[in-house]
């Protein structure tokens, strides 16, 4: 029979690996992947706010709808593990770890999205 310190060692493994174990990466400022994933999450969610907002620039509108529609697709993940989490949907291991795969590429295009605010933003002043 397995002592209870082993048992508990094995139990935790997979869900230490899928819910919060992983590391962020290097060059992110966060200490936990965790703290990663939700200053994602919240950076993207600003910047959609602030694209409701932007002014009808006919130049400037499909630059940004562009690249509003790659931060959604590449974050589409990301929002929809938010939505499950606050409604308490439970969610596969499966689905976690694909969130998790595909935090960095939501983070690449949240990037790019706000280099776009602020090159606008130096383009035309207020």
């Amino acid at each position: 029979m397995k002592s209870p310190l082993i048992k508990s060692i094995l139990s935790i493994i997979p869900y230490c690996f899928l819910l919060g174990c992983a590391s962020a990466p290097v060059n992110s400022g966060h200490d936990s992947f965790a703290d990663y994933a939700e200053s994602v999450f919240r950076r993207q969610n600003q910047l959609t706010s602030r694209l409701m907002m932007l002014n009808d620039e006919a130049d400037e509108d499909e630059v940004f709808e562009v690249a509003d529609q790659a931060m959604r697709d590449a974050c589409h993940l990301l929002n929809e593990y938010a939505e499950r989490e606050m409604s308490g949907e439970s969610m596969s291991w499966r689905f976690k770890s694909k969130v998790q795969d595909s935090i960095e590429a939501c983070d690449k295009s949240v990037q790019r999205m706000e280099v776009l605010f602020a090159t606008a933003v130096k383009d035309h002043p207020e």
